[in-house]
């Protein structure tokens, strides 16, 4: 072959190579969570990008970012009891996911104790954000539903009860270990998607090691138990982002072991050692195993410690990441020292039909994951305004939303927001429609309780932000009356313009409104250091009608002498000479 023929062919192979890189790459960014752990058992504090070695399928992954998540931070208490103003990306994480998985059929009656002593142990020291679910296998499922309602929680854990009989065959081990494979590898698989890890937490007193439920000379009997199961279950921890661990009591016996059966067949008898299985679980989740009874409540210390922080790796995506099967995930660092907890397996969502290339998330994608995003710093807020028109008194209220770029200048591409109950359903939805307005406001109606508000943007140049914020959407009483939420801004054009944050404001403006009788009503507005603390300044608040028993009290909080801080802005209210109440809501001043 000629010079010029040799380079004509180099020239267009470069261009196929070139080519098949450009289509394999699809512009998105996916992202690869890991434990990290310094040699004493405490999350370490960071990790740079040139530490890493991440491979999926042995094949190394260029890592373009790395960040720290505090799942459940431990936040230092409120300052004075002062309630948080407003949630951001920053410092208010998604809080995290828990399962507790409950192999009943293990334990025999009387011995649920230890495990009910753990779980408690472990839910004495969740946070409020921390979403909890109990199932109960085989044959229970699902208990308590995702909730961060952990009273409920634990009052099915204390009613669980063991259900093993007396004299388990090593045949029924097997039966029952393959209904509790089966039924977690669904479970896990109907958690596909999620893209923040979910701690499992399975509680068993034995599983059955793989075994063959008959002689090699005959069909296999009905307590069959193939190790390829257990393959199974450790491919759906892998699409379900879930970090295992297994407790146990530390009473199990091993016994047994792999019988033999001679050359005619018989004399065969399989394995009893209750603790062949769990080792084997073990080994294709890479789960943590932990002692139930030398413990008792702090036997699950090391859950929550583990599951409070961890680390995610974003690396640039491949066609071929999105195979549907599980790819072996390996991860390592350079530093001495340091343990991690990885996942063997995982597995890649792939990307919506139509979605924009180069989009690494959408406003959609936030708001439906419990997932933390903080490239686009936000703060949310919200308050009860009051009972919704022509509802006729059934509980329920108005709520507003309120949410703002903490660079101001930041102009949005799109926003919207959900409100999520304690039970994890969404009860109200919200999209901006205008994604230039700040603060970004709505209002959503929703019956009267305890919600976490999600706010979510993108920008201009597709950086994504979410944000949560806790409250209670509730009226306050004060005889025939009712008190809205208190609400802080400044004037703009006569009207109230809610602000999140003050500055060099010389005044800030606070308003709620007052529902019921035409009652005679007096109302003054304090602020002060602490939820109850004197009052650093008085004013009164003139009352205005605003409708049929609907009046707005408004009044100024003078800004200028309050030194930079958090403080509390109470709206008291008394009834003729009767009851008072009041309206509270912290100011942060900057």
């Amino acid at each position: 072959m000629s010079l010029k023929k040799t380079l004509a062919a180099l020239v267009v192979a470069s261009v196929l190579v070139a080519t098949v890189v450009a289509q394999e790459r699809t512009g998105q960014w996916l992202p690869v969570d890991f434990v990290a752990l310094d040699q004493h058992g405490q999350p370490v504090a960071e990790l740079s990008i040139d530490e890493i070695d991440l491979r999926i399928n042995g094949k190394r992954r260029v890592v373009r970012a790395v960040r720290r998540i505090a799942a459940a931070p431990q936040t230092a208490p409120a300052v004075r009891g002062l309630p948080a103003p407003f949630g951001t990306s920053a410092d208010s994480a998604s809080g995290r996911t828990f399962l507790f998985v409950l192999d009943e059929d293990s334990f025999r009656a009387g011995r649920e104790q230890p495990f009910r002593n753990a779980l408690s142990g472990l839910l004495d020291r969740l946070t409020p954000v921390d979403m909890v679910s109990v199932v109960g296998l085989p044959y229970g499922g699902v208990r308590v539903p995702l909730t961060n309602d952990h009273v409920r929680a634990r009052h099915v854990i204390e009613r669980a009860s063991g259900q093993r009989a007396n004299a388990e065959t090593g045949s029924q081990m097997a039966c029952r270990t393959r209904l509790v494979l089966e039924s977690l590898e669904h479970l896990l698989r109907s958690m596909a998607g999620r893209t923040s890890p979910t701690t499992v937490v399975l509680l068993t007193a034995g599983l059955a090691s793989p075994r063959r439920d008959a002689p090699m000379a005959l069909a296999p009997g009905m307590c069959e138990l193939q190790a390829d199961l257990f393959k199974r279950v450790g491919a759906a921890a892998g699409v379900a982002r879930a970090n295992f661990f297994i407790a146990q009591p530390d009473d199990i016996v091993g016994l047994g072991g792999f019988g033999s059966e001679s050359i005619s067949g018989t004399g065969f008898t399989g394995s009893d050692n209750p603790l062949g299985g769990i080792e084997d679980l073990a080994g294709v989740t890479r789960a943590v195993r932990l002692p139930l009874t030398a413990l008792g409540s702090d036997a699950l210390t090391r859950v929550d410690k583990e599951s409070g922080t961890y680390f995610v790796a974003e690396i640039e995506s491949q066609l071929s990441d999105f195979d549907p099967r599980s790819q072996r995930l390996d991860i390592t660092v350079s530093r001495p020292d340091v343990t991690l907890r990885v996942r063997p397996e995982i597995a890649f969502v792939r990307p919506r039909a139509g979605a924009a290339s180069g989009t690494r998330v959408t406003v959609t994608d936030m708001l439906m994951s419990l997932g933390t995003y903080a490239d686009l710093p936000l703060r949310a807020s919200a308050y009860a305004l009051g009972s919704a028109p022509g509802t006729g008194g059934d509980g329920m209220i108005q709520v507003a939303l309120l949410s703002e770029p903490v660079v101001r200048t930041t102009r949005l591409a799109s926003a919207g927001a959900v409100l999520v109950d304690g039970e994890g359903h969404v009860a109200a939805r919200w999209s901006a429609t205008d994604a230039d307005e700040v603060p970004l406001m709505g209002i959503v109606t929703v019956p009267q309780g305890r919600y976490r508000l999600r706010v979510a943007a993108v920008d201009e140049q597709g950086r994504g932000g979410a944000a949560d914020f806790r409250f209670d959407a509730a009226l306050t009483t004060a005889g025939p009356v009712t008190l809205g939420g208190l609400v802080l801004g400044l004037s703009r054009d006569g009207n109230l313009m809610p602000r999140l944050v003050f500055g060099n404001e010389p005044a800030a403006l606070a308003s709620f409104d007052i529902e019921g009788a035409d009652a005679r009503v007096t109302a003054v507005l304090e602020v002060a250091a602490s939820l109850d603390g004197p009052a650093l300044v008085r004013v009164p608040l003139a009352i205005r009608a605003a409708g049929p028993n609907r009046f707005t009290a408004l009044g100024t909080v003078p800004l200028g002498a309050l030194r930079a801080g958090d403080y509390i802005v109470r709206g008291v209210v008394q009834v003729q000479d009767g009851p008072t109440a009041s309206t509270v809501r912290t100011l942060r001043k900057q």
